[in-house]
């Protein structure tokens, strides 16, 4: 099966602000800053292996959210797309990550009235699946079809419901394979892709990452990693507790892209 391959991922650390991060709801637990920092760099240390060089951006502690770096920018066919993310109090955050992006690509930005998160945008092939969330509203759509309408891109809005992020509830695994966890989005935009149907235990486990050959899983979803097993596919499984409890997942703490220096050949 085909899969999604990159050879760059933009992090970003864990501040010491990361127990105030905005929740969806309140935690059963507090967030342990000290355990998100060791499951961070177990995160990184995974990309690391699989090939990907490390785009690291300092952590912030005016800003809590900020390790979920990948709601702040979109790397597409050599753009770069700085995002305005839906919570207000995030959207400084974008500022450190534009400069850190620098050199690989053509910078474009998201302007009010849009926001956009790019945990609401998910690619496959030539297609970008934004969800209309609390996060990201419809003037996205239209600035995305603007910035990449002319570049092959086909901009698919879904409606979300009852989860952070279209990426909550759907994630791209390769081919024409996806995880999905069922209630949350319009099925019908989505039938001609194969479903790993996510029980609903285990539904942080709908928010896997595919990336070079190998599926992150989340812990504590053994179902959904034998479903995603049975396909064939390699995973590792990854501790995430800490960025679970702030709403997050797997797809939330990078940015997965391809950035070829000349002379460079495309990972196989």
């Amino acid at each position: 099966m085909d899969m999604p391959s990159a050879t760059h991922a933009l992090v970003r650390d864990v501040p010491d602000t990361f127990d105030r991060a905005i929740t969806p709801a309140s935690p059963a637990e507090l967030i342990d800053v000290e355990r998100a920092r060791q499951q961070h760099r177990r995160y990184c240390e995974v990309l690391e292996g699989l090939g990907l060089t490390l785009v690291r951006v300092a952590a912030d502690d005016r800003f809590p959210d900020c390790p979920f770096v990948e709601d702040t920018a979109l790397l597409l066919g050599g753009k770069i797309i700085i995002t305005a993310p839906g919570a207000e109090a995030r959207r400084g955050e974008v500022v450190a990550v534009e400069e850190a992006l620098r050199g690989y690509g053509e910078v474009h930005r998201i302007e009010a009235p849009a926001t956009l998160d790019g945990g609401d945008v998910l690619r496959i092939a030539d297609a970008l699946y934004v969800g209309l969330s609390t996060r990201t509203n419809v003037h996205a759509i239209e600035q995305l079809r603007a910035i990449l309408g002319a570049h092959g891109y086909r901009i698919v809005p879904v409606d979300v419901r009852d989860v952070l992020h279209l990426k909550s509830a759907c994630t791209y695994l390769g081919g024409d394979v996806i995880v999905w966890l069922d209630g949350h989005l319009d099925p019908r935009g989505f039938a001609h892709f194969r479903k790993i149907a996510v029980p609903r235990a285990e539904a942080h486990a709908a928010n896997c990452l595919a990336v070079n050959r190998t599926v992150l899983v989340p812990s504590g979803a053994p179902q959904t990693r034998a479903r995603i097993d049975s396909f064939g596919l390699d995973t590792v499984e990854v501790e995430m507790s800490e960025t679970r409890k702030a709403g997050g997942g797997l797809t939330c703490s990078s940015v997965i892209f391809s950035h070829l220096a000349a002379g460079e050949r495309s990972p196989q």
